[in-house]
């Protein structure tokens, strides 16, 4: 399965502030990019706290299904909306199972970082946004993973957001 990474990130690594909060300073377009990508995959996996913050947004994004990564077990399942558990390995099966052979993970940094140190994202598509907020929530979270990329590509569809995007080595 091809597991893909999508974050914005603020120019000092952060992909929200500590409260979570990043649609103050995510562009509208940028968004839209990152939309098309869900869509095209058919599948995104949150974490719990991001499901919960953003509720409003779930149980779908243009049709696609999300995957809930979670320890707790009290949620029910919806058509379009799934709540997972276990080892990443163990989601990416049950993700599979589904008929899915790509994967967006949209955060937040636990769920990032879970995946990363455990080897299995395969590409990051990152858009860097020319705002500094000094503290935060980081891209992964508090994991350290050790990645090893290759950069595709670089451009500016947005004005003012870098978007790079690698492959992991």
């Amino acid at each position: 399965m091809k597991v893909i990474m999508y974050p914005a990130i603020t120019l000092d690594g952060y992909i929200a502030d500590l409260d979570g909060e990043c649609y103050s300073w995510i562009s509208e377009e940028d968004e839209e990019y990152y939309n098309q990508a869900i869509e095209k995959a058919g599948c995104s996996i949150v974490g719990r706290k991001t499901y919960e913050q953003y509720i409003d947004d779930f149980p779908s994004k243009n049709g696609s299904t999300t995957f809930v990564y979670t320890t707790k077990s009290n949620h029910v399942d919806q058509d379009r909306l799934k709540f997972v558990s276990g080892k990443p390995e163990e989601v990416l099966k049950k993700i599979e199972g589904y008929g899915f052979n790509q994967v967006i993970i949209s955060g937040g940094g636990e769920v990032n970082g879970t995946f990363a140190v455990a080897g299995l994202v395969n590409e990051i598509i990152v858009s860097i946004y020319g705002v500094v907020l000094g503290e935060g929530i980081s891209l992964f979270g508090s994991h350290k993973p050790k990645l090893e990329l290759k950069l595709l590509s670089s451009k500016q569809e947005v004005p003012g957001i870098v978007k790079n995007h690698y492959q992991v080595t």
